[in-house]
C-alpha cells in the first residue's frame, strides 16, 4: 500500500486543484463560452447517434446544410469515436449532458495521472514528478477544454499515455509494452490527427536506427522486432487515412463543408490577414496558452537541452527534433486557424512535455545537486502555485466574463420542455435567429436552420443561410415549421423578418416562437401601441431648479440646474453638460413589462471634440446601454440621436433611468429629448 502513496497523492492534489478551478460547478454547464459552436457540434453529434439509430458511419448534426441543405450528415476529420462512446453511456444512463463533460474529464485526468507516471519513471523523484506534471495543468487552454465537449484533450492525453508505454519499451525491452504503446498512439490519432506527431517521429527514429544513421542504445537496438513492429506502425497510419479517406468521400458525398477536413496554409493568406492572426494571437491567445513565466520556463528548459545536447537521453532528444519540424509545419498549413481557435494548440502540447521531461532527465543524471536543491524546490512550488492562481482566473474569465455569451441566451438553454409544450416535435424543423453556428438548435434539441455562412472551402460560392427574406423562403421551401427569434429587438434590426412573424404561438422569457405554416394573424410590429409619451424642452423648470418640467404630462426630469440659455434647439434654453455637471435630463420609468420597447430622441449640439449621448441603464439588475445613431442634421449645428430598447425579461420589473450624460470638459448642449413608451407587443397574444 505504501508504494502507492504517490500516486494517491499526485490524485488527491489534482482534484484539488480542479476543484479551485471550479470543475465541481463546470461539470454540470451546457455549452458556453469560448468556442461554443464546436462544443455544439461535437455534443451534437453525440446526441444524433443517441436519437438515430447509432449509425457509427453516418455522424450528423443538429444544422441541415448537407444534402442541399436538407439534412445535417458530415464527417469530422477525427474518427467519431469519442462521440460514440459518449452516445452508449447515454443509451444506458439516459441523456444527460455532465455525463459527456465527466467522460472527457476522466480521460483529460488520466493523460495527467500518466505524465505523472512518466516523470517519475524518468526522474524517480516524487515532488518533481507531481509538480511539474501540475504545472501543465495552469495551461488555461487545457485546463478550459480539458473537462470540455472536444476530444483534443483526450488525444493529447493518449499521446502522454502513449509515450509513458513506449519509453517503458525503450527502458525495459519488453515488446508488450511496444503494442501497448501503439495501441494508444491509435487511439490518440483517431481523436485528433494531430497523435500523429508521436508516430511519426517514432517513426523517424526506426528508420535512422534501420539504416544505420543513428545508435540509440548502447547495447542493441530498440526495433529488435523491425518487421513487426514496422507492420504495427503502418496499420495506424492505414486505419487513420482510411477513414479520413472514408470522411472525405462522405462528406463528398453528401455536399458537406461544414466540416474542415481541408487546410489553411500561410501562403493562400495575404500580408494583411497573416497580420492579422498574429496580431490575435499576441494580444488575445497567447496568454491563454501558459502564462509568460511558463513560456519562459520553457524556452529555458530548450536552451538548456540544446547546451547539453549530448548529455541528452537520444530517443528524447531525437523526438523532440522530429516533432518540433512537424510543429513548424503544422503552424504554416493551419495558419489561417489559429485566429481564432486556441483549441489547435492543444496537440501541439506533446512537444513541451517532452522538452520538460528531456531537461529534467539531464538535470538529474548530470546535475543532481541542482535537482535535489530544496531552494530550487521551493521556488519551484511557489512558481506552481502562482500559475494555478492565474489559470483559475483565466477560466473565471472564460465562464464569467466578455467571452461567455450564455446571459444573452440563457433561455435557449432551458427552452426545450416549453417547445414541446407548444406541440413542436423534436422532428420538426426550426429556423433559429440569431445565430451563425450550430449551437442554438443543439440547445433546443431541433434540427433545422441558422444564419450560418457556408463558405464552401473553395468548392463554390457561399451560401447563406437566413440573412435575408430569400433566405428565409429556402427555408421555409425545405421544410422549416416554425422561426424562433432569441429577442423582439432582432425584429426591429432586421425588418425582413417580420412579414414571416404573423403568428405567434407562444414566447418563453425573450424567446419568441413563430407558426410559419399558419396563415392566421395575431401578431404585428407594424402598428405599435403607444402607451405614453415624454418630452423634455428645457424650457419649464420647478421654482428650486432641481427639475425640467414636462408640458405634456407634467412628468419630471432630473437635473434642471443644467438649464442654459447659450444655445436651444427650440425655445430659448438647452441642458449644458461637461466635466464638472456631466449628468442632464434624467427620468425614471418603472413597470416595466417584458416586450415594451422605447423610441427615444434627442437633439445634440457638439462643441469640440466632446460627443456625449444617450443613457440607458437600469437597478438593481445591472444593465447599461449607450448605443445610439444620429438621425438627422440642422444648418444650426445640431443632430438628432436615436436609442432603440426593447425590454427583456432581464428588464422586467426593474427601474430604467434614462438620461444624456457628457463626462467631457468641452460642454455639449442637449434639447428636445422625447421618449415614447410603446406597449407590450404580447398583449395581444396573452390578452393583458
Amino acid at each position: 500500500m505504501k508504494k502507492h502513496y504517490p500516486s494517491i497523492l499526485f490524485i488527491l492534489l489534482l482534484l484539488i486543484v480542479s476543484f479551485y478551478y471550479g470543475y465541481n460547478e463546470i461539470i454540470f454547464k451546457r455549452p458556453q463560452s469560448i468556442h461554443k459552436w464546436r462544443q455544439s457540434d461535437c455534443a451534437s453529434i453525440a446526441l444524433n447517434y443517441y436519437q438515430d439509430g447509432m449509425k457509427f458511419f453516418e455522424p450528423e448534426t443538429h444544422n441541415l446544410t448537407s444534402d442541399g441543405g436538407t439534412s445535417g450528415k458530415g464527417c469530422t476529420s477525427e474518427i467519431p469515436i469519442l462521440y460514440y462512446s459518449i452516445a452508449s453511456l447515454y443509451m444506458f444512463f439516459g441523456y444527460h449532458e455532465y455525463i459527456y463533460r465527466m467522460f472527457n474529464t476522466l480521460l483529460f485526468f488520466l493523460g495527467l495521472f500518466y505524465l505523472f507516471r512518466l516523470m517519475r519513471f524518468m526522474l524517480k523523484d516524487v515532488f518533481w514528478a507531481i509538480t511539474l506534471t501540475l504545472l501543465f495543468f495552469t495551461s488555461p487552454v487545457l485546463v478550459y477544454y480539458g473537462n470540455n465537449y472536444l476530444s483534443n484533450s483526450s488525444s493529447l492525453a493518449f499521446s502522454i499515455i502513449g509515450w509513458y508505454y513506449f519509453i517503458r519499451f525503450y527502458f525495459e525491452r519488453k515488446p508488450k509494452w511496444f503494442y501497448v504503446s501503439m495501441f494508444v498512439f491509435l487511439i490518440a490519432a483517431a481523436l485528433k490527427v494531430t497523435a500523429l506527431f508521436s508516430l511519426f517521429a517514432i517513426t523517424g527514429i526506426y528508420v535512422l536506427e534501420l539504416l544505420g544513421l543513428k545508435k540509440f542504445k548502447t547495447k542493441g537496438k530498440i526495433f529488435n522486432q523491425p518487421v513487426r513492429q514496422v507492420v504495427s506502425i503502418f496499420s495506424i497510419f492505414v486505419i487513420i487515412s482510411l477513414w479520413l479517406f472514408y470522411a472525405h468521400n462522405f462528406n463528398q458525398k453528401h455536399d458537406c463543408t461544414y466540416f474542415s477536413t481541408t487546410i489553411f496554409p500561410i501562403w493562400s493568406l495575404s500580408s494583411t490577414e497573416i497580420n492579422v492572426v498574429a496580431d490575435n494571437i499576441n494580444k488575445i491567445w497567447i496568454d491563454e496558452y501558459f502564462h509568460k513565466s511558463v513560456l519562459f520556463f520553457l524556452i529555458i528548459c530548450l536552451v538548456f537541452i540544446v547546451a547539453f545536447f549530448r548529455k541528452n537521453n537520444k530517443l528524447l532528444i531525437f523526438s523532440i527534433l522530429f516533432i518540433f519540424v512537424e510543429v513548424i509545419l503544422y503552424i504554416i498549413l493551419q495558419f489561417w486557424t489559429f485566429a481564432d481557435h486556441d483549441y489547435y494548440v492543444i496537440g501541439i502540447y506533446i512537444l513541451p512535455v517532452l522538452i520538460v521531461v528531456t531537461a529534467f532527465d539531464v538535470l538529474k543524471r548530470h546535475f543532481n545537486k541542482i535537482f535535489n536543491s530544496k531552494i530550487f524546490k521551493i521556488g519551484f512550488f511557489i512558481f506552481l502555485l502562482f500559475n494555478i492562481y492565474y489559470a483559475h482566473h483565466k477560466i473565471k474569465d472564460r465562464y464569467k466574463g466578455w467571452m461567455n455569451d450564455y446571459q444573452q441566451n440563457i433561455d435557449v438553454y432551458s427552452i426545450t420542455p416549453y417547445l414541446r409544450q407548444t406541440g413542436i416535435l423534436p422532428g420538426d424543423t426550426v429556423i433559429s435567429i440569431p445565430d451563425w453556428s450550430n449551437a442554438s438548435l443543439y440547445l433546443m434539441n431541433q434540427k433545422g436552420w441558422t444564419e450560418y455562412t457556408d463558405e464552401r472551402f473553395n468548392r463554390g460560392a457561399p451560401i447563406r443561410y437566413n440573412q435575408d427574406s430569400i433566405g428565409i423562403q429556402h427555408s421555409i421551401d425545405k421544410g422549416a415549421r416554425y422561426l424562433i427569434v432569441n429577442g423582439i429587438k432582432e425584429l426591429y434590426n432586421k425588418p425582413y423578418l417580420q412579414s414571416y412573424c404573423t403568428n405567434l404561438i407562444g414566447h418563453y422569457n425573450n424567446v419568441l416562437i413563430f407558426n410559419l405554416k399558419n396563415n392566421v394573424r395575431n401578431f404585428s410590429l407594424i402598428n405599435r401601441k403607444i402607451n405614453a409619451i415624454y418630452t423634455c424642452d428645457a424650457e419649464s423648470i420647478s421654482n428650486d431648479k432641481r427639475f425640467f418640467i414636462s408640458k405634456i404630462n407634467g412628468a419630471l426630469f432630473q437635473n434642471g440646474k443644467t438649464r442654459s440659455n447659450i444655445f436651444a434647439h427650440s425655445g430659448r434654453y438647452s441642458s449644458k453638460l461637461d466635466a464638472d455637471s456631466p449628468y442632464g435630463m434624467t427620468i425614471k420609468m418603472k413597470n416595466l413589462k417584458v416586450g415594451e420597447s422605447f423610441d427615444i430622441t434627442v437633439w445634440r449640439k457638439v462643441t469640440g471634440r466632446a460627443k456625449g449621448g444617450l443613457i440607458a441603464s437600469s437597478s438593481p439588475k445591472q444593465y447599461y446601454n449607450s448605443n445610439y445613431k444620429v438621425l438627422d442634421t440642422d444648418l444650426g449645428g445640431w443632430e438628432k440621436i436615436e436609442m432603440q430598447l426593447f425590454i427583456s425579461s432581464k428588464l422586467a420589473n426593474q427601474e430604467l433611468v434614462i438620461y444624456v450624460y457628457n463626462p467631457d470638459k468641452q460642454p455639449v448642449y442637449f434639447d428636445d429629448l422625447e421618449i415614447i413608451r410603446y406597449k407590450s407587443v404580447f398583449n395581444r397574444f396573452t390578452g393583458d
